[in-house]
């Protein structure tokens, strides 16, 4: 099987985004008769690229005029795909990643699948395996039609090696690139800066039993003292309380810390996916019967306000028995 990586040089998740597709390729057995990476870059070529798998044999450098622009991608892919027909593309797990791989299947008139965890290859087509109804349920798909086009799923943040480029074969394609007839004009809104959970050691989680945005802002407050990250589920970012790059899930981020405080949260499966990698869950909710203590290491039946804001008194009386009244030094220890 011949398969393409597909990744943006310049994204500011490119390692993590590396992780995730390695997590999916090392799931293949029958191995890749070629296995290339199509790196895009906007300014400076870059020097190093992810490690990603053993079989990798080259990388063709592609220089693109408007990363912000899904259109400018799908265009040069499919300048590529004519030049260097590939039976599989692989893209990253974001939002951008989803779109390409979604369109670029319909227009090479292939198949497209997202959020894939593993794949195979049998009798001549391609099996995959992918989350389901809310990360409830895993379901097995068969992919006919050639090139397959896959976005991979969200995997725990977890950074792979950068290496030289020189390391490897390198291939720089020079492709022409021109504006859509449909596209009379683009604004670019810049990205809001990362809200630093993916690496967190002690993060909050709010739920829609927060009730209102005055709520947030107290919240926020608590996480300061406590050196804590503040994320929120679904209904809480639908709601603009929170930004969405705090979303926690399977549609946001998949976070792994080593404490996770759950207020107010229910505990669908679909929010379940973004934390059940924490090594130490509390859940606090005035239902007993939330889904949430399922899976929490400690169960707290209450009023989540309450609880936080006496735990925020013990902290600060903590911090002053120490010497710390300055808010950078004061925090729970993980």
């Amino acid at each position: 099987m011949k398969a393409a990586i597909v990744l943006y040089a310049g994204s500011i998740s490119l390692q993590h985004q590396a992780h995730e597709i390695k997590s999916m390729l090392d799931t293949i057995e029958t191995g890749f008769s070629s296995l290339e990476m199509w790196l895009f870059y906007q300014d400076s070529k870059p020097e190093v690229f992810p490690e990603i798998h053993s079989s990798l044999s080259s990388i063709k450098l592609i220089r693109i005029e408007n990363v912000n622009s899904p259109e400018s991608y799908l265009q040069l892919l499919e300048h590529l795909m004519g030049q260097y027909p590939m039976d599989m593309l692989v893209f990253a797990s974001d939002g951008l990643g989803q779109e390409l791989a979604s369109r670029l299947g319909y227009r090479l008139k292939g198949s497209s699948c997202l959020q894939v965890e593993a794949c195979s290859l049998k009798s001549g087509k391609l099996e995959i395996i992918k989350p389901v109804y809310g990360n409830n349920l895993t379901a097995r798909f068969v992919l006919e039609s050639f090139p397959c086009c896959l976005s991979v799923a969200k995997q725990v943040f977890c950074p792979v090696k950068m290496i030289p480029c020189e390391s490897v074969s390198i291939e720089e394609c020079e492709l022409g690139q021109t504006q859509p007839f449909w596209v009379k004009e683009t604004q670019t809104i810049c990205d809001e800066q990362s809200s630093g959970l993916s690496d967190a050691d002690l993060v909050i989680v709010a739920g829609q039993g927060v009730n209102n945005k005055e709520t947030m802002d107290v919240l926020q407050g608590i996480a300061n003292t406590m050196g804590a990250k503040l994320g929120a589920s679904r209904p809480v970012v639908m709601n603009a309380w929170i930004d969405m790059n705090r979303l926690i899930g399977a549609s946001g981020l998949i976070i792994s810390p080593k404490i996770c405080i759950a207020a107010g949260v229910s505990g669908t499966g679909v929010f379940s996916a973004g934390i059940k990698n924490s090594a130490f869950i509390v859940a606090i909710n005035i239902d007993n019967k939330a889904p949430i203590f399922q899976m929490a290491d400690v169960g707290i039946v209450g009023d989540l306000l309450e609880f936080l804001l006496e735990l925020e008194k013990v902290i600060k009386a903590d911090n002053k028995k120490k010497g710390r009244d300055d808010m950078a030094g004061s925090r729970i220890e993980t």
